[in-house]
């Protein structure tokens, strides 16, 4: 507080400042001296105002305004006493809040904990709850626990009748806790030290002025000064901020767990701290440890035989053994970044290695790589003690930075990395009709090294002629090119339909072309003789695909650039890949942009590379495919499973690719699952066994309904669709989902028709095809593709934006 001199014959003065010190627990000074209050009543309803007219400070996007215009403003956003109090304004459509009761609020209330000797540092909270564990509840019918302490928050149950939350006039609000943070007794022996970094955050919710609910985790970093107000901690170092939740909604759309309340990872460290265990499972639910295994619980389950399962809310059962990461799981810069500004201990996990963190992921059951090498190393130390009880100062030693185990370096992800040395270039792609052949000039350049063309003939390629191969650096890469290929595809749309109709073999590899000299190339490209059943028309795709093959690198090493590892073995490394239209008969109609291959990546890291389970094998098409341009061109609306649909109908499962990516990522909606190779019908649960007394699905089937759950929390088709595509399918072509036997006219196949392929895909009950079919003026394999391309569907008439069942309203969109 600063201090000022009142003469002794202002006595007016200060009978008015005495009135507001008392207000806010001030006091006086002796003799010539007071203490100067807050500012005046005026003053404070005037920031309030000023802070809440700006749509910066909106409660629903600002964690941090709620406190900080308040402190800023000389009330103090927290009072440390007995009881505590805090002082906080919410900010919503342009003007302060009011008419917020205890039923929209809960609050946490922590202090932070410096690690030492090699632990890391950790929340503590100050609000706890005891769990007793319900008996016939946990691993093989029993909890691990009789009981075990949980960070909480406040009110609790137990909380007392009198009012805790008080508006005032100014704009802003009281919370008077109910647990008397400064008495061990009541916080479980957790003692108040003023001088350690608090955190005050709050489980808010509350409905905007378009009666939309609001959820936000508001909170403030703070120390307590003498008087037992709250100081701002503005030093970045003296907070923990290890991850943002920005990096996790870029995956999960807005993160809202225990029932929608909690959507800042700022706020769950607050409770997922050491202090928490889950007294079923007998799991230590601190945010480290738990998500990591969340996110590992797939690999973890099929590479070590471990199903991380927690016990929740009324002891609902939660396995994650069917989680999976959905990019390489050494992606730790995915949540951990200290570059980003709103994360400075981001980079902790370069620096600060730990049990709580690493063992998550590695596997340390007795007689596994992992336990039998750090076992070795704690013989000196302890040889009774088993390897998972090695302290975090052994960790932090031994994986310390710049030695050859860094977590940094030891994470090095190759596939990933190397993408950073390969882009493919097309320069130019023609047609000549005379010859039918395609013309294409292009080159594989370094981006690290000013664009520089690369040999893709290398030495382990034969003499001429060139005889490179699949397992020769550059051998995989291909160009495909795809085109308008049905003798009455609807002219005005292009929709590629050539590659699963007679153009599968319209490709090139990249080392077969000519050399110029200079490391660009010129490759020809025959397409298919035209015939009846084959045209070439409109616009085309040249696409690149396919990885470089190099030798694996060491990663346990410090050396700049690492050395091959040995034994020497090949590995597959992404590549920017790019792709080029140009006309084929008429004028350039480029295909309409649907997705983008950067929004598949903001989960999948590079898509279609690798996977949580770090394993070539879960890759698909051995990660050779990585943007969605190269994707459309092969799984086009021809592209048909060999196997049944689950749902018993007498059709075949289509792979085009608007289908299959709704149905892998829509199966929690869908009836019945969209799987991969799968031979039976009928519904499957997640471990495939089948929910209706069915053969289970065979060993070899992709159960996607199982390995892909869509980790949002709504259906916001955005989070792929680019330009609002997502709310007119301008697809002109049926999905193909029968041959009849020897049928080799694709007018004759049988299709879902276009709108109906999409929708259907997650929406697959038997109501629903009724529905498409007879409402929507649709088909579901009872019509041609000659039958579909020449009837209207009206969809539209009901779904088209804006009416009263419109996509953008049935999809919750905005």
């Amino acid at each position: 507080m600063l201090r000022t001199t009142i003469q002794r014959g202002k006595a007016v003065a200060v009978a008015a400042l005495s009135v507001l010190l008392a207000a806010c627990g001030g006091g006086g000074g002796g003799g010539d001296e007071v203490l100067v209050p807050p500012p005046a009543s005026q003053a404070v309803a005037n920031a309030l105002a000023s802070a809440a007219a700006s749509p910066a400070n909106d409660s629903s996007t600002n964690s941090s305004a709620p406190f900080a215009v308040l402190q800023s403003a000389g009330v103090p956003a927290m009072t440390i006493g007995s009881p505590a109090k805090v002082n906080f304004a919410v900010f919503s459509d342009g003007k302060p809040l009011t008419g917020l009761t205890t039923a929209n609020v809960r609050f946490a209330l922590a202090k932070l904990v410096p690690g030492t000797n090699g632990e890391p540092d950790q929340w503590v909270s100050y609000i706890s709850r005891t769990e007793t564990a319900t008996p016939g509840v946990g691993p093989n019918g029993s909890p691990v626990l009789a009981s075990a302490r949980q960070a909480t928050t406040d009110p609790q149950p137990a909380a007392p009748a009198t009012p805790q939350l008080a508006f005032h006039a100014e704009g802003y609000y009281t919370y008077t806790f109910s647990t008397d943070v400064k008495d061990p007794s009541k916080t479980q022996g957790v003692v108040f030290e003023p001088g350690r970094t608090h955190r005050v955050a709050i489980q808010l919710s509350y409905a905007n002025t378009a009666g939309e609910t609001v959820r936000a985790n508001p909170y403030f970093d703070f120390t307590v000064d003498a008087r037992g107000n709250s100081v701002a901690v503005t030093d970045p170092s003296r907070t923990r901020k290890m991850t943002d939740v920005a990096s996790c909604n870029s995956c999960h759309e807005k993160l809202a767990l225990h029932g929608g309340g909690r959507v800042d990872t700022q706020f769950c460290v607050m409770c997922h701290n050491p202090g928490t265990t889950d007294a079923n499972s007998g799991h230590n639910l601190n945010l480290a440890t738990m998500v990591h295994k969340i996110h590992a619980g797939q690999r973890l389950k099929k590479s070590f035989g471990e199903d991380y399962t927690i016990w929740g809310y009324r002891d609902e059962k939660l396995s994650f053994a069917e989680v999976g990461f959905p990019q390489d799981l050494r992606n730790c810069t995915k949540c951990h970044s200290g570059a980003n500004a709103a994360t400075p201990q981001g980079d902790n996990w370069k620096t600060r290695a730990s049990r709580e963190a690493c063992l998550t992921c590695h596997d340390s059951k007795p007689g596994s790589f992992w336990f039998t090498q750090h076992t070795f190393f704690n013989q000196g130390r302890d040889p009774n003690a088993p390897a998972t009880l090695l302290p975090n100062s052994e960790c932090a030693r031994c994986h310390a930075p710049g030695s050859t185990v860094a977590p940094e370096r030891v994470h090095f992800n190759q596939t990933e990395a190397g993408a950073a040395k390969y882009k493919m270039n097309i320069e130019s792609a023609s047609w000549d009709a005379a010859s039918n052949k395609v013309t294409v000039k292009y080159f594989l350049s370094d981006p690290a090294h000013g664009e520089a063309a690369y040999n893709l003939v290398t030495s382990e390629c034969t003499a001429a002629p060139v005889a490179c191969s699949a397992d020769t650096k550059f051998g995989n890469l291909r160009l495909l090119v795809a085109y308008n290929s049905l003798a009455d595809q609807p002219a005005g749309t292009t929709e590629f339909t050539s590659y699963n109709n007679g153009g599968r073999n319209a490709s090139v590899s990249a080392y077969a072309g000519t050399n110029d000299g200079s490391n660009h190339y010129t490759a020809t490209i025959s397409l298919p003789t035209p015939s009846a059943t084959h045209v070439i028309s409109g616009t085309a795709r040249i696409a690149t695909i396919g990885q470089v093959r190099e030798a694996a690198l060491e990663a346990q090493s410090i050396a700049d650039p690492r050395p091959e590892a040995i034994p020497r073995t090949l590995l597959n490394v992404a590549v920017q890949h790019t792709s080029r239209e140009f006309a084929l008969t008429g004028t350039l109609l480029p295909r309409r942009t649907v997705v983008s291959s950067e929004k598949c990546n903001a989960c999948h890291a590079a898509l279609g590379t690798t996977t949580g389970s770090n394993s070539k094998t879960e890759t698909f098409h051995d990660g050779g495919r990585n943007t969605v341009e190269a994707c459309v061109v092969c799984h086009d609306p021809n592209r048909v499973s060999s196997t049944v649909m689950t749902n018993g109908l007498d059709l075949n499962e289509s792979f085009q690719f608007k289908r299959m990516i709704h149905g892998i990522h829509g199966n929690s909606k869908r009836s019945f699952p969209f799987t991969h190779g799968n031979k039976v019908v009928g519904t499957f649960n997640k471990d495939g066994s089948s929910a209706t007394g069915g053969a289970p699905l065979a060993g070899d089937v992709v159960n996607y309904a199982a390995e892909v759950q869509w980790p949002g929390v709504g259906i916001n088709c955005n989070a792929c669709h680019v330009n609002n595509s997502h709310l007119v399918d301008k697809g002109t072509v049926g999905s193909v989902v029968k041959k009849p036997a020897n049928e080799a006219d694709p007018q004759k196949w049988l299709v879902i028709s276009p709108k109906a392929a999409s929708c259907t895909a997650c929406h697959d009950s038997a109501k629903a095809i009724g529905h498409v079919t007879s409402f929507g003026n649709g088909a579901f394999g009872e019509k041609t593709q000659a039958a579909s391309m020449v009837t209207t569907e009206i969809c539209a008439d009901c779904h088209a934006s804006g009416g009263f069942k419109g996509v953008d309203i049935v999809h919750g969109q905005k």
